[in-house]
């Protein structure tokens, strides 16, 4: 086990990071207008939908949030645990909660006390996060929700409903 840890020591990169404030789409700007609908559509047999994209953000997003806050308590025995199920009526919840978890990140990234704390316990099996701190956590739920957030945009591009009501970058 290496015991350097990944350091975050910059509250406003991380804030800003976990906001998506680097020159993409606001999460909540790649979000909007969609209905439950348009959210919950399959496309041409791909295997999730926006909303369930959405859930799986919000749920590893809240995860570290969660480590940051109180310790972390484990990890999903199965990948499906990390895949909330999204149902018809739910597509709005779903996205008002993993934009509260995105806000949330940026609260924890300037309050949280013990960023450069240890993500897992002492001997706890999970290799590719052994030099994990809960700053560094953070910082990956966050880049995580950026990969996914394109996800997003490439299938709203597919079904037609791209560029959102807010515009988008033409360059």
């Amino acid at each position: 086990m290496n015991d350097t840890l990944y350091k975050t020591s910059d509250r406003e990169l991380l804030k800003s990071i976990a906001g998506v404030d680097t020159g993409f789409h606001k999460p909540e700007v790649v979000l909007d207008g969609l209905t439950d609908e348009q959210a919950l559509m399959k496309q041409s047999g791909l295997p999730h939908s926006i909303a369930d994209i959405v859930a799986h953000m919000w749920y590893w997003q809240e995860f570290f949030n969660r480590a940051a806050r109180e310790g972390f308590s484990g990890f999903p025995e199965h990948a499906d645990e990390g895949w909330p199920k999204v149902g018809p009526g739910e597509w709005e919840a779903v996205r008002d909660r993993f934009l509260a978890s995105v806000e949330a990140t940026q609260g924890l990234a300037m309050t949280c006390g013990k960023l450069d704390d240890r993500l897992l316990p002492e001997g706890f099996p999970i290799p590719f996060w052994e030099r994990e701190s809960l700053g560094s956590g953070l910082l990956h739920g966050a880049v995580h929700s950026a990969h996914h957030l394109g996800q997003v945009v490439l299938l709203r591009q597919l079904m037609g409903l791209w560029p959102p009501a807010a515009g988008s970058m033409t360059w």
